[in-house]
Order: structure tokens, then C-alpha cells, then sequence
């Protein structure tokens, strides 16, 4: 594989499946063990994890957490809450703009108590080409609250309507 300084060759981007349009920002090494040399790249829309063939939009990303050689990356997967995990031997600086593009994607989060001390955050994202008609809602029980029971989706249902009614959104 043959690094260009603003980022990986065409041959490396075709081999991650990198839309076309889309810029890399940060790349990293997942087990060097592998013999393909499995990417990790970040790019200006996505996460993109070369061995898996997966791409993870970065509105969807609801947390990631670096431990060394882990990344964890939750996310939703049409209203369900996924986990992908994945080793990366050679971070550079990919958990930093991992941090960054979801951050960035992030136009409200609150927090809402919804029983005793405990609640939820409902977080509205938009999609990083900043289209604010495409804003997606995430809703991030404490432990605790089973996110499944009807009377705990009816008050989480309430609450975000109450938050989108305040926000116009």
C-alpha cells in the first residue's frame, strides 16, 4: 500500500470501498496480523472498516470509545442500537477524528429525567453536509430504563416531542 501525504492512493481507497466525493481525513492500521493490512479510515461522512466492509454514516455514531487496540463504535442501525468493535494496531490519530466528526454532527443533546433519578439523553443529529431537513433523533436510556417497555417509550416519546415543539425542529 502506497500512502500519498494527503492520505491513502486510489488503489487503498477502492480497496475500503471509499465513495467517490468523499475525503479522508484520518486513517489507521487494523490487525497487522491480517494479510490484506485491514484499513480503518475516517472520512468527511463516514467511519469505513475495511476487513468488515463496514460504513458507518457519522450521524448515526451514538458513542466511541478508544482503549488501545479497541475501538468500540455504538450507532444506530434504523432505530435499532448497534456495536461494532474492531482492533486497530496503528491509530495515528483516528480516535481523534473519530471525537471530531461525531461531535460535529451533534446540533442538540439534553438531558430529560424520565423515572426517579433516572432518564435519557435525546440527541438530534444532522448529517455532516449540514442538511438540518435530514436531522436524526437518538434517545440514550440510563442504565436502568428498559428502552423496550411501552410506558418507558411513551414518556421518551413525549419528551422529545416536548424538546423538537421548544426547538422548532
Amino acid at each position: 500500500m502506497r500512502l500519498r501525504r494527503s492520505g491513502l492512493d486510489a488503489q487503498a481507497r477502492d480497496r475500503v470501498g471509499i465513495r467517490p466525493g468523499e475525503r479522508v481525513i484520518s486513517w489507521g492500521v487494523g490487525d497487522k496480523t491480517d494479510p490484506d493490512g485491514s484499513l480503518i479510515v475516517a472520512t468527511d461522512a463516514a467511519l469505513y472498516e475495511q476487513r468488515s466492509s463496514q460504513r458507518i454514516e457519522w450521524q448515526r455514531v451514538t458513542k466511541g470509545t478508544w482503549e488501545q487496540p479497541e475501538f468500540v463504535i455504538d450507532f444506530d442501525d434504523d432505530g435499532l442500537a448497534r456495536r461494532f468493535r474492531f482492533r486497530v494496531d496503528d491509530a495515528r490519530d483516528l480516535p481523534a477524528a473519530v471525537r471530531d466528526r461525531v461531535t460535529d454532527t451533534v446540533v442538540v443533546s439534553e438531558y430529560r429525567t424520565l423515572e426517579g433519578d433516572r432518564g435519557a439523553f435525546f440527541v438530534a443529529r444532522r448529517s455532516p453536509d449540514g442538511d438540518v431537513e435530514d436531522i436524526r433523533w437518538s434517545v440514550v436510556f440510563d442504565e436502568g430504563l428498559d428502552p423496550e417497555s411501552p410506558a418507558m417509550r411513551e414518556r421518551a416519546d413525549a419528551e422529545l416531542e416536548q424538546i423538537r415543539a421548544s426547538l422548532g425542529i
